[in-house]
């Protein structure tokens, strides 16, 4: 299994890496001229035989390309609320192993924290960016700028699915579409009856998670374990 490294450009028959993947691959892994990697970007991969091998500059040549197999067959976006402590993080971590596309952090009416800094945001990036590379994946999730409830669903996908403590009759495995989908849950707090009606009318759906009243935290990354279970290839 070659270690796997993204990179924000075309991959060329003889990519060159700098900066911190140079030192990881020469002072951190000691890798080796001839062993090999794997380069990553927009689900697609490239297997490439390092040449040179330098802490500043390493130089290789790709031997093998190909699709990522790791990446699900549907986009699921997961419309994230903003949460004390590093709870935030810890979903960014599981639901980009998961297989997560993009995560749409929003502020409600009761969310207890209201705005996510710059360098919080480029932190969850690196979050999702090493959680990708653990999970083999062909693409990292993008963290989008926070957005309020009143705008959330102009971002999402139509028939958003809006995880709701009050849906006593539509689960959530049978609303599921089998196609790219979004997936919404609420802040600590909760979501107030005027945001579901407003999400109900924007064409989201309210589904139940099961009788068990659940952290944020824990429902996101439950909506996203049972979408990918049920829908995965």
């Amino acid at each position: 299994m070659t270690h796997r490294f993204f990179v924000d450009e075309e991959i060329p028959e003889q990519p060159v890496l700098r900066g911190d993947q140079a030192h990881q691959i020469a002072n951190v892994l000691r890798l080796r001229p001839g062993e090999l990697i794997t380069l990553a970007r927009n689900g697609m991969e490239a297997v490439v035989k390092l040449e040179t091998v330098d802490a500043q500059e390493t130089r290789g040549q790709v031997i093998g390309r190909g699709i990522c197999e790791a990446e699900l067959p549907f986009e699921v976006t997961l419309a994230l609320p903003l949460l004390k402590g590093d709870h935030d993080e810890e979903v960014v971590e599981a639901v980009t192993q998961l297989g997560v596309h993009t995560i749409v952090p929003f502020i409600s009416a009761r969310s207890v924290v209201r705005a996510l800094s710059s360098a919080k945001r480029e932190r969850w990036q690196r979050i999702a960016r090493e959680a990708a590379e653990t999970a083999r994946r062909g693409r990292v999730p993008k963290i989008e700028e926070p957005h309020e409830w009143e705008k959330l669903f102009d971002v999402l996908h139509k028939g958003a699915l809006v995880a709701w403590e009050g849906e006593a009759l539509r689960r959530f495995r049978d609303a599921l579409p089998r196609s790219d989908m979004s997936l919404v849950v609420g802040p600590e707090g909760g979501l107030r009856p005027d945001e579901i009606e407003f999400a109900r009318e924007r064409g989201a759906v309210t589904v139940s998670l099961g009788p068990r009243n659940l952290r944020s935290e824990t429902a996101a990354i439950a909506a996203v374990a049972q979408a990918v279970a049920a829908l995965d290839r």
